[in-house]
């Protein structure tokens, strides 16, 4: 009995550091070189980390490095916008005259669309004009 009680207690510990290992290499690094919104909350530049959450892959933690403030997005992957080359690891902002907003991770760790925010509705141009859009590459 304690031998299966160890085997049992083994493969649960084994099946725990496997999905954390995995979940570890799931996700995506990019220095962003200015000031951006996502989820009407503005983050300074600097360097980002983006991941699913453990709960559902349709949400993304977006985490300063430096500062470890994070903000948590809804961001499926159904991505369509990017069209470059393919296994090109890159974020992708849209800017509105001087600032920038969170448009989509494109990475093979993470991928997601992060919706307008109110704040980038309002500001974009009349009839959902075309805009600039800004490509930051990723690790």
């Amino acid at each position: 009995m304690k031998s299966l009680k160890t085997i049992i207690l083994s493969v649960g510990a084994v099946a725990l550091a496997g999905s954390s290992g995995l979940y570890a290499q799931s996700k995506a690094t990019a220095t962003i070189p200015f000031e951006f919104s996502v989820a009407n909350t503005t983050l300074p530049a600097g360097e980002y980390t983006m991941s699913p959450t453990y709960s559902t892959h349709d949400l993304m933690v977006i985490r300063n490095v430096e500062t470890r403030k994070a903000v948590v997005v809804m961001a499926p992957n159904n991505s369509t916008e990017y069209k470059g080359p393919a296994g090109r690891n890159v974020v992708l902002f849209h800017k509105i005259g001087d600032r920038y907003f969170l448009a989509e991770v494109k990475t093979d760790a993470v991928k997601g669309h992060v919706a307008p925010s109110k704040l980038e509705r309002e500001l974009s141009p009349e009839g959902g004009g075309p805009m600039a859009a800004v490509i930051v590459p990723a690790l």
